[in-house]
């Protein structure tokens, strides 16, 4: 706990790196369960709020007829409602714990088999110590008000959690995308559903079964893409048309920028570990820096792409149907989370993706990121090989 990025660091390296990268991450907290709602706007896409909708509040209540008798064993119903019930207190939670299981897209997994090992330890002077893999940091306070604790370190760094039938939930980033369940030793954790290795992989092959997933897991870049689209931003009133093609090792991306009466080209090529910059209007091209991260992703730098990969695994999100222009579009909208804009993905009546409209974001730090808009042009495999030839330029390798 002592640093953010160490707590990142570790559980994302027990949550089956390897596994699980596939797709991208949004950093926002991944529910499971999938809220589905149609509602209509009037408003533009580009400058209205679009309406909202939320899932509707579970009843935890058993109904009449189907309430147990006293002398019957309770059933899941009636568990739910003693668990809102829980109160813990000071003394109650004083002790050792171990980490048994962690939580990551939405599925929880066993520490043991992921490899990972942390260790909790409360003292009753509401000090304490916790440890990721045998790395122990201080806790110097922690409290606990109703079902609710929170550990504080020296950098005075915080991570709240929830007390559950004895097992102390850790949100460490506080968005639902880096959580750990500790228990001390003898405390039953059967009710916790725990998925194996071979379990989350068979559901991640399948994916959400959301339009955006489906659209992402299309694109091969390996195979040939080629992405066509249009990107208007509110800072300054920007646009930005793309033409992206990628194949065979090599990613080249054209951008024409519009702001005002000013517009250019610049296009980025990428092959073979090197990042250059390319100038139609001379022919002329630059060294920029040398990489081997798009080696296995060569889409890896696309606005387009790196949209769809956010939220392609997410199952927190809505179902909407909107207008804009006089059609009618089905929308998958994902909420803001603590790293990203609330995004919405519209999918035409050929169930191909038309836009995606991101609102305008403020991060904690204050800085507000402007409004943008995507209008789709192509998402297919008609490579312009023209392109990944830059033979013709003259290039300075600096």
């Amino acid at each position: 706990m002592k640093k953010t990025s160490k707590i990142t660091t570790w559980v994302l390296a027990v949550s089956m790196a390897a596994l699980l990268t596939a797709c991208g991450s949004s950093g926002q907290g991944q529910d499971t369960a999938k809220t589905e709602s149609s509602v209509k706007t009037e408003s533009p896409a580009k400058t209205e709020s679009s309406a909202k909708t939320e899932a509707p509040a579970e009843s935890k209540a058993a109904p009449a007829e189907s309430a147990p008798s006293e002398t019957e064993d309770p059933g899941e119903e009636v568990l739910e409602v003693l668990e809102e019930t829980e109160v813990y207190t000071v003394e109650d939670l004083v002790g050792e714990y171990k980490g048994f299981a962690a939580e990551y897209m939405g599925y929880t997994y066993s520490l043991e088999e992921a490899g990972g090992t942390s260790n909790l330890t409360l003292l009753a002077d509401g000090t304490g110590t916790i440890d990721f893999d045998e790395d122990t940091s201080g806790i110097t306070k922690w409290t606990l008000e109703e079902n609710v604790v929170t550990l504080i370190d020296d950098t005075d760094s915080a991570a709240t959690g929830t007390v559950k039938h004895g097992v102390i939930i850790l949100d460490f980033i506080g968005d639902g995308s880096a959580i750990a369940y500790y228990a001390k030793e003898g405390t039953d954790t059967s009710w916790v559903e725990i998925m194996t290795v071979a379990e989350i992989q068979e559901l991640l092959e399948k994916g959400p079964g959301t339009k955006t997933y489906e659209t992402w897991s299309a694109i091969d870049a390996s195979a040939g893409a080629h992405l066509s689209y249009e990107l208007h931003t509110d800072y300054e009133n920007a646009n930005f048309k793309y033409e992206v093609n990628a194949k065979d090792g090599v990613y080249v991306s054209s951008r024409t920028t519009q702001v005002k009466d000013k517009g250019s080209t610049t296009i980025t090529y990428y092959k073979d570990g090197k990042v250059y910059n390319l100038f139609p209007s001379d022919m002329t091209g630059i060294f920029v820096t040398e990489t081997r991260l798009l080696e296995d992703n060569l889409l890896g730098m696309d606005r387009l792409y790196q949209a769809l990969s956010s939220f392609c695994r997410s199952t927190k999100y809505t179902e909407e149907t909107r207008d804009y222009e006089g059609a009618s579009y089905a929308v998958e909208v994902y909420p803001e989370g603590k790293y990203n804009a609330e995004t919405a993905f519209y999918y035409g009546a050929d169930g191909k993706l038309a836009f995606i409209e991101v609102r305008e974001y403020t991060t904690e730090s204050g800085t507000t990121i402007p409004a943008s808009f995507f209008t789709i042009k192509a998402i297919d495999t008609n490579v312009d090989e023209s392109m990944l030839d830059r033979s013709a330029y003259s290039i300075n390798e600096g």
